[in-house]
């Protein structure tokens, strides 16, 4: 009888909890609602329960249906710096610290993501003394859901601007929040939504996939009718990784070795970290002493070991001090005070390869650095511990087909935005030729669901990988900067920031995102903002003033035309400063058999770029520009920013 009795006391508190009023989780302290927008609020009650959402002087009335969902609108309202209360029936619920500005929805793959402390090197004096609360910053959780849209999302806390509280925010969305507010001077709200690894289609309604080819019968598959598939999934895969990883240990022959007292460390090879070593997958450990002077003995520091595929594990005189699972992150570790000691101090490293080949990056850091820095040789002892098969493969859960729209976007409804940042496609290199079209379609079906053409600013992706000093015929990384181009022209109310002159060769996560975030902002100002500059008149050409819109981007190709002297004339849409130097190589043409060739030279008058045919084409059909992994960029407006890379059909 008393366990009847507790069980139904239970069920009714578990009752009186669910008839709670409740918001998405995105409505919560400290955020930011969209000026001169109706403001729509929803979320759950009792059924039929009457609700009375009041805010800023205003309020609006809803009730719930027999489900227990609700939804109302407040009227649209100015900005306002002051921090408001909403309140829900009589204060039942009450949000707090919230200010009336413009939203912007931050979305992509790991570079939208990569947090200030990623960047620090690059932004350390940048963000060492500024705060701002008019700035207020949001970011979900990886989460996803293939079989339907979820209704409400996972949220960390909105947090305004601090030295202390930045290092996990956004290094673009914070330089370009940072700049819009101190521009438009109004409170600026970022909302992102980004997961590293992902494409385009993650991020796509299923009704809208299904309209390519590609996707047609895709949605038949039992993933996106079994609510329970990815943890059946994960369990198998979990046992067979952890398997791997005790089979690697278990068959280690240094794991348990090294720190005893009497190791034959001179039975170890001497081998260049970027040199020939690698023998397969396994375990691999690398030795080296680090001379420690008495003066800095016993200080705190940090420790750079560049970066490193795959996953390692580092100690300092037989103590661990940190670790990273993969290859991308700077290995980045502190030295704690007291660890390090006159004389020689071993540094070693236990490195796990997974699939595919191991290596250090070059042209990292790899050093010490105390009062001063103390460089870490090139050459390491080096050892192989296990012997292993690659590692099974795993699935990467958030990058399926609309996953991430389902979770990530879909429970924001229609609360409106002012504009929008994209910057994804590194994960798309495998389908370059329609990722206009995708990219197009998500736009389409977003601006769908929030009911409104708010401007769209796409990130055109950085120089990465090497720089060819032969005209390079064909790569899926420029493929997609053309692609980012042509959708950034076919969809209406949009523009492209380019950035291939701030990419690092090493590195497919630059760490200048503050000139990323400014030349989004400039796009911002100039789509979102309207901002314009104005040319005073001149009796000698114009009678009135010209009011013309902000220069927010380098020079765009608008024409071609062949003369018969053998030259090519691109005509841009404005006056060109170009790298004299460096021009020729930036460019390649190509005719009828479409194998493109440096030109000899090329020049600059006012908007034409008079190019100079190779002589192996007498009749060019295409040139491009910045048509390299990592180009070398040469047009430039006399502003200074520089064109984005393209590619033209010869008419």
């Amino acid at each position: 009888m008393k366990q009847i009795l507790s069980t139904l006391t239970l069920l009714a508190f578990a009752i009186l909890a669910d008839a709670q009023i409740r918001l998405p989780h995105f409505f919560a302290d400290g955020m930011v609602v969209q000026r001169d927008a109706k403001i729509p609020v929803w979320g759950w009650a009792s059924p039929n329960e009457s609700i009375t959402v009041t805010f800023n002087g205003k309020s609006a009335k809803a009730k719930a249906d027999a489900n227990g969902v609700w939804k109302t609108y407040l009227p649209a309202m100015k900005a306002n710096a002051k921090p408001s209360v909403l309140s829900i029936n009589n204060g039942e619920v009450k949000i707090s610290n919230i200010l009336i500005g413009d939203v912007f929805l931050c979305s992509g793959q790991s570079n939208m993501e990569l947090p200030i402390r990623r960047c620090m090197d690059v932004v350390a004096n940048e963000v060492k003394d500024y705060s701002n609360d008019l700035i207020r910053y949001i970011k979900l959780p990886h989460q996803y859901n293939y079989v339907s849209p979820n209704s409400d999302c996972n949220v960390l806390p909105w947090q305004n601007i601090t030295p202390q509280n930045c290092a996990e925010v956004s290094g673009i969305c914070y330089f370009m929040a940072r700049e819009l507010q101190k521009v438009e001077q109004v409170p600026i709200g970022i909302i992102n939504s980004a997961v590293g690894g992902t494409r385009v289609e993650a991020w796509t309604p299923q009704e809208v996939l299904k309209q390519f080819p590609a996707y047609t019968k895709e949605f038949e598959n039992i993933k996106y009718h079994q609510t329970n598939w990815p943890d059946s999934i994960r369990q198998v895969e979990d046992k067979a990784g952890n398997e791997w990883e005790n089979r690697m240990m278990a068959t280690d022959k240094v794991v348990n070795e090294w720190r005893k007292k009497g190791y034959d460390f001179d039975a170890w090879q001497t081998v260049s970290q970027f040199g020939d070593w690698f023998k397969g997958n396994g375990s691999y450990w690398f030795r080296q002493t680090v001379k420690i002077s008495h003066e800095d003995a016993g200080k705190a520091g940090i420790i750079r070991i560049g970066a490193m595929k795959d996953a390692d594990s580092v100690f300092i005189n037989g103590k661990f001090i940190g670790n990273t699972t993969y290859q991308y992150p700077p290995r980045i570790y502190k030295i704690p005070a007291g660890l390090l000691f006159q004389g020689n101090n071993e540094i070693m490293i236990h490195l796990m390869s997974q699939n595919g080949k191991a290596d250090f990056t070059q042209g990292k850091l790899y050093q010490i650095e105390l009062d001063k820095i103390i460089p870490l040789s090139e050459n390491w002892q080096f050892c192989q511990g296990s012997s292993m098969q690659p590692k099974p493969g795993s699935t990467y859960f958030v990058d399926c087909p609309s996953g991430l729209y389902n979770a990530m976007i879909a429970p924001f409804q229609d609360f409106p935005i002012k504009a929008m940042l994209w910057y994804q496609g590194e994960s798309n290199l495998s389908n370059t030729a329609d990722y206009a079209k995708y990219l197009q379609a998500m736009v389409e079906s977003w601006r769908n669901q929030f009911g409104a053409d708010f401007p769209v600013v796409i990130m055109q992706l950085a120089g990465y990988m090497q720089h060819h000093e032969e005209p390079l015929q064909h790569s899926t990384w420029c493929e997609i900067r053309e692609q980012q181009r042509i959708a950034a022209n076919n969809i209406p109310n949009a523009a492209l920031a380019t950035i291939i002159d701030t990419g690092e060769g090493n590195d497919i996560h630059p760490q200048d995102k503050k000139t990323a975030g400014e030349r989004a902002a400039l796009q911002m100002r100039r789509l979102a903002y309207g901002e314009t500059y104005t040319i005073e008149p001149n009796k000698f050409i114009q009678a009135k003033p010209i009011t013309k819109p902000i220069v927010a981007t380098g020079p765009a190709p608008v024409s071609t035309k062949v003369d018969a002297e053998g030259t090519l004339t691109v005509t841009f849409d404005s006056e060109l400063d170009i790298d004299v130097k460096k021009i020729a190589k930036s460019l390649t043409v190509a005719g009828e058999d479409h194998k493109f060739y440096f030109p000899p030279r090329a020049r600059a008058i006012g908007k034409d770029l008079i190019v100079y045919l190779p002589e192996e084409v007498t009749s060019p059909c295409s040139i491009r520009y910045a048509y390299d992994d990592y180009p070398v960029p040469a047009i430039f407006n006399k502003q200074g920013l520089p064109s984005a890379a393209f590619i033209l059909s010869i008419q």
